[in-house]
């Protein structure tokens, strides 16, 4: 049976970063995938599964040597293809040579305010100014912009309409804090609850984007088992009961992905949605 409903996987090519953001529910992984030679035929199962988006994320994926390659790989095989990045890395040379074989830039920021931004361990204090200069460059070269926001304990209360709006993002999803067993469990006190999640979307749920666009929100209970994940050793990521672990990537072989992703949730979180256009 080809798979109708899941349309996108997360990659995480690499689980090395530059930013010590303390909410990460990757922050105790490592590795990056090596299996260079293996990327096509990855990406051709994925394809044959019924896969169109791609996005590229980490840790930070543009510490990842070979990401290059992958990007320009799934570009010439069809994909919708996405970076998922803090964007500390990104600048007017790069962004110019990726235009051409990236169609989104994701951009992580969680604030307007650059001290609540460093307390959360995102960037050393210079983050928002940058991220404005790179997503004005991201328009500038032709991609699409989408903007993630993580609400935390630091967070929630902010009015975030004004500055997003400034940035003309084409998309904003904005997460609650997800605590991940093994990963996070020193953060524990920037945790929310589901009442201040709906607090923070009922300051910025009425926010409409130029493009005509609502915000998309994603509880913690939303995320898990609704995203279908490659981890960096090139094998299926799972989150079930808040806990990571890992299934071998040849399992698709005789598994349909509706039997490893929640394909309800995929669909209430907003995954399928008008990437293309």
């Amino acid at each position: 049976m080809t798979n109708t409903t899941v349309r996108s996987v997360n990659w995480h090519v690499t689980m090395n970063c530059n930013y010590k953001c303390r909410f990460c529910f990757y922050k105790n992984m490592s590795g990056e995938f090596k299996d260079v030679e293996k990327a096509k035929q990855k990406l051709e199962t994925l394809k044959a599964k019924g896969i169109e988006k791609i996005n590229f994320a980490g840790g930070e994926p543009l510490l990842y040597r070979n990401l290059n390659y992958l990007l320009k790989l799934a570009k010439d095989m069809g994909f919708v293809v996405s970076i998922v990045t803090n964007a500390s890395l990104l600048n007017e040379h790069n962004l110019k040579e990726m235009s051409s074989y990236v169609d989104w830039i994701g951009i992580s920021i969680d604030s307007a305010n650059e001290e609540i931004e460093k307390k959360l361990g995102r960037g050393d204090g210079g983050h928002v100014d940058h991220v404005r200069r790179i997503c004005e460059l991201v328009r500038k070269n032709g991609m699409k912009l989408k903007i993630n926001i993580t609400v935390t304990k630091l967070n929630y209360l902010e009015d975030m309409k004004p500055f997003i709006l400034s940035l003309c993002p084409d998309r904003l999803k904005v997460f609650q804090i997800l605590p991940m067993k093994g990963q996070n469990d020193d953060a524990l006190d920037l945790t929310i609850t589901d009442e201040e999640f709906n607090t923070y979307r009922a300051i910025n749920g009425g926010l409409l984007l130029n493009n005509g666009t609502s915000p998309t929100f994603e509880s913690a209970n939303e995320m898990l088992e609704s995203y279908f994940i490659i981890g960096s050793d090139g094998n299926i990521l799972l989150s079930k009961g808040n806990q990571r672990s890992t299934i071998s990537f040849d399992v698709l072989k005789y598994t349909e992905l509706t039997e490893l992703v929640d394909a309800d949730k995929y669909i209430e979180r907003g995954g399928d949605y008008d990437y293309r256009g």
